[in-house]
């Protein structure tokens, strides 16, 4: 019985540390570097076909630097309004990787950047 509490308890605290050391190698938060909206278009048997990309770039505490998309599925938080969001805000965020790239399922502004 102490035998397999004692395994039990060394698989669970090795569980922990593994999803510690997952969780502090995925960037949420950092400061906002640059702001970009991209339309792109073309036209397919005389239609036309648009696509609005929308994308951020983070920078985290240690200068790392991420792209961030951004679609309507992505929840802003305190009715924030991505046309509010200006270089050096700080920003906390979860995301997903898909396709090659990180996707905002969550956005909230922490801190407002200095305004001139």
């Amino acid at each position: 019985m102490r035998k397999a509490l004692g395994i039990s308890l060394a698989a669970l605290f090795i569980l922990l540390m593994a999803s510690a050391a997952d969780a502090a190698r995925r960037p949420h938060e950092g400061k906002i570097i640059r702001v970009e909206t991209v339309e792109k278009s073309a036209d397919v048997a005389g239609e036309k076909i648009s696509n609005v990309e929308h994308s951020m770039v983070i920078q985290g505490e240690k200068g790392d630097q991420w792209t961030l998309y951004w679609d309507d599925t992505t929840k802003f938080k305190h009715d924030l309004v991505p046309s509010e969001l200006k270089e050096g805000d700080r920003v906390h965020f979860d995301f997903v990787e898909k396709n090659g790239r990180m996707w905002l399922t969550e956005l909230r502004r922490t801190k407002k950047a200095d305004r001139d």
